[in-house]
């Protein structure tokens, strides 16, 4: 007797495993190519953000300035780094003057000489702001006056650190053993002995998280002149 056409129940169910084999392999290929897609993506950005923050802040520290001249109820110089830390995030702060600053020429009173700061603020409960504060007319109060931006939002971490200068060639006496300078976590211009000076090198991190919460980070060597 011949058999009818068709399938039987158990090879259907074999036919659907391996589909079901055949469309998991697809989707599971396909989830990861997005997803590496989208962490490329994501990785670009945090990338584009710190470039455009390390220039901007290297910027303002090659161009800082410091005399030690100071005139009363007048503008002064300075260059003031204080360490900070929050759980386990560096929050510094760093104030000084820098001649980054481009003339607007609006009839306002300004010079090329300005008050920059850098630093955190973490007063919101779901977000950290970069802030940089400039001020056209710099006086004795670093931390006040002036005009606040906000640079990111994504930065959690701002560490800085400061290399003291080391003896010039001409400086060093033959047969005399030369050490490396130190690195310091705070800085005063006014302070530094033998006399008062901007470091030779400012070390710039900075942690950034993005959107899937991963923290990446950066860092920077600024060269001063501190003469």
């Amino acid at each position: 007797m011949r058999r009818p056409g068709g399938f039987t129940l158990i090879e259907v169910m074999v036919a659907l495993a391996i589909l079901g084999i055949l469309l998991s392999s697809v989707y599971s290929t396909f989830f990861f190519a997005l997803k590496a897609m989208r962490d490329s993506r994501e990785q670009d950005d945090v990338f584009q953000v710190a470039r455009v923050l390390m220039e901007r802040i290297t910027n303002d520290l090659t161009m800082a300035r410091f005399r030690g001249t100071y005139l009363p109820n007048k503008w002064t110089e300075t260059f003031v780094g204080r360490n900070g830390k929050h759980d386990q995030y560096a929050r510094d702060r760093l104030d000084f003057t820098t001649v980054s600053h481009i003339l607007l020429r609006d009839g306002r009173p300004e010079c090329d000489v300005v008050e920059v700061s850098y630093y955190i603020d973490d007063s919101y409960p779901d977000r950290t702001l970069l802030v940089r504060r400039e001020d056209v007319l710099p006086d004795a109060h670093l931390q006040h006056g002036g005009t606040l931006r906000v640079l990111s939002d994504n930065v959690v971490g701002l560490n800085f650190r400061y290399r003291e200068r080391g003896p010039l060639p001409y400086e060093r006496q033959p047969g005399q053993t030369w050490e490396e300078p130190e690195w310091h976590d705070s800085w005063n211009a006014a302070e530094v002995t033998p006399q008062p000076s901007l470091p030779e090198l400012v070390e710039v991190m900075l942690t950034i998280r993005d959107r899937e919460g991963r923290e990446h980070t950066f860092s920077s060597m600024v060269v001063l002149h501190p003469y």
